[in-house]
């Protein structure tokens, strides 16, 4: 794996990384590989600029690329590499330049498992230092944690493999492609360690990742810091230069849609360790906190495992599924 400076320019040769070996995560997994099919949201693609679009998966999670001149600008490569290389025929439908960065913003499988197909076709995978070490260090909890979706979504297990990036940052990326300049920024761990935010700044759009996800209940095993992840959103919301806000998860967003998530995380972190402090274990704070109001939000169906979650980062100051 290579680190790379503050601007890339296309045209310079880059050297491939090696995959490292995964290590086996301890605990088990049986409970958080728990994806339930339901009637969500067809997929679209959606042209959110000239040549920026914007693939939007309720059911598993989203990516975005830019078109080129020169060739074309991947952030995210889907849950399974055969998602991966239907990503790949969307772009077909549109240019036939070639694929030659793919982004991924954070180390979860449904963000990078489509890397083999990308690989496969040329592109040069970037990545976060710590996204790059989640990647080699979670590979297996990972891949329990998304054969459920395999098998609701017929989609073969033993075609998975983690392909680690070529090229890892830490924290500015400054791409030029086809006139385009595209700022890859780390500000610091939101969802995850080596959070990626991908700026685009001629369609004043933000491709968030892991942080912000519109109108849903983010996982929060992997957080080093819930003040920290609130504070991110803060800074993403008052950025100057964005008007739309490409989550990771969930519709194209703006500014009040990242403060809604803010407030959301903000009010279940207060309510949590308020049960603490009144001396409430584990098991109490996972039956009796409910949050009613957020239960139209996708994915509450998983709050029982949020809120272990959280009770575990706050009493033991680390999170339940460090990454990395």
């Amino acid at each position: 794996m290579r680190k790379v400076g503050r601007t890339i320019v296309m045209g310079l040769l880059l050297v491939c990384g090696a995959c490292a070996v995964p290590a086996l995560a301890a605990e088990s997994t049986d409970r958080f590989d728990n994806f339930r099919m339901r009637e969500g949201i067809p997929l679209q693609l959606k042209q959110v600029a000239p040549d920026l679009y914007f693939l939007y998966d309720d059911l598993s999670s989203n990516s975005a690329f830019l078109v080129t001149d020169e060739g074309v600008l991947v952030i995210d490569t889907r849950q399974h590499p055969a998602h991966g290389r239907d990503l790949i025929e969307r772009i077909r439908k549109i240019t036939d330049k070639p694929v030659k960065w793919a982004i991924n913003t954070h180390a979860h499988g449904d963000h990078v498992y489509g890397n083999p197909a990308f690989k496969a076709a040329g592109a040069t995978l970037i990545a976060h230092r710590d996204v790059a070490a989640g990647m080699a260090k979670n590979e297996q909890l990972e891949f329990k944690r998304r054969l459920a979706f395999f098998k609701s979504m017929k989609l073969d297990p033993a075609e998975v493999k983690m392909v680690l990036p070529d090229m890892t940052f830490d924290s500015r990326l400054t791409l030029k492609l086809g006139g385009r300049t595209v700022e890859i920024m780390y500000l610091g761990a939101g969802q995850n360690p080596g959070d990626t935010l991908v700026y685009f700044p001629h369609a004043r759009a933000l491709f968030v990742g892991g942080p912000f996800a519109k109108n849903n209940w983010s996982n929060m095993s992997f957080t080093p810091s819930m003040d920290g992840w609130i504070a991110l959103l803060h800074k993403i919301a008052d950025m100057p230069g964005v008007d739309m806000f490409l989550p990771g998860h969930g519709d194209v967003g703006m500014r009040d849609d990242v403060l809604d998530e803010a407030n959301m995380l903000a009010e279940v972190q207060k309510t949590v360790k308020a049960a603490i402090a009144q001396g409430m274990t584990q098991e109490q704070v996972v039956k009796t906190l409910r949050f009613p109001q957020f239960a139209n939000r996708r994915n509450y169906d998983r709050i029982d495992v949020f809120l272990e979650a959280l009770y575990h980062l706050y009493t033991t100051g680390k999170p339940l599924f460090p990454y990395p």
